[in-house]
């Protein structure tokens, strides 16, 4: 019996090591399926709706506790823990990434200002990077167009002075799978991501902290509250009249803001 049950647990193990393998692998066909399915089929219907459900006529979903649990929580959960989320990376970082990028990039419309238009920033900032290259241009030809890394950073740059902020995000998260397939530009009002996770929490729709968190010189500071100000996860604020970094994701967008240079980014791991 136990040696049953031990080779019953080896070859389950040994399936599903096989799946994950298959799900997660960054050029697996399975996975390429997946993500042509996801972008053709399911990602703007989805962001449309998740986006009505939290700031949209159907709010009260949101809203309730039943229906969230019994309508919301069974898709933004999965969804967001192993499917499809993202991790919020600072403008010079991001520009250093795509410098270091092999293979074609391309851009098309942001898909969760077209899936509800209901933000007034700019559309064409769906920067499409490795695998989600071919994918999205497959899938859109008359949407997307492939660009060189200059205009991908000037892209970068133009909405950073807009005030959004950018995130990388992941397909197929599955056996610490890093499949990064696009980068975003993203703004509290238009994001369904950043909506979802405002929303529902991180624990239920997480984002992934990035490798950088903001640091602040105490001394330098002048108090004027930009950091503040311009922080989308409320990770800044003043206490006793002294500068605080709370649940920092990453962004940078304090560190662009501040003027006085208080406030810079640093890798995570020396916080």
């Amino acid at each position: 019996m136990i040696s049953n049950r031990w080779f019953l647990a080896l070859t389950l193990s040994m399936v599903l090591g096989h799946l994950t393998s298959l799900i997660s692998a960054e050029y697996s066909p399975f996975r390429l399926f997946l993500l042509r399915l996801f972008a053709k089929y399911i990602e703007v219907p989805l962001l449309h709706l998740s986006y009505l459900a939290c700031r949209g006529n159907l709010d009260f979903l949101s809203k309730f506790s039943l229906t969230r649990w019994l309508l919301i929580y069974p898709i933004a959960y999965p969804f967001g823990h192993w499917s499809d989320t993202g991790k919020p990376v600072p403008e010079e970082e991001l520009e250093k990434m795509i410098a270091s990028l092999e293979g074609p990039i391309a851009v098309g419309p942001c898909r969760c200002r077209i899936g509800h238009r209901n933000c007034p920033h700019p559309i064409e900032t769906d920067i499409v990077i490795r695998t989600g290259t071919s994918v999205w241009l497959e899938s859109f030809p008359d949407e997307y167009r492939g660009i060189e890394k200059e205009e991908a950073k000037r892209i970068i740059r133009d909405c950073a002075s807009q005030g959004l902020f950018h995130m990388v995000f992941m397909h197929c998260l599955i056996g610490d799978a890093v499949n990064e397939y696009v980068i975003c530009n993203c703004c509290t009002d238009g994001c369904v991501p950043y909506i979802l996770n405002r929303t529902l929490g991180q624990k239920i729709y997480p984002l992934i902290k990035g490798e950088w968190k903001a640091c602040v010189n105490v001394d330098e500071c002048k108090v004027c509250g930009e950091c503040v100000r311009v922080c989308p996860f409320g990770a800044r604020a003043f206490i006793n009249n002294k500068p605080e970094v709370l649940d920092c994701f990453g962004c940078g967008l304090c560190a662009r803001a501040c003027p006085s240079g208080a406030s810079k980014m640093v890798p995570r791991q020396e916080q």
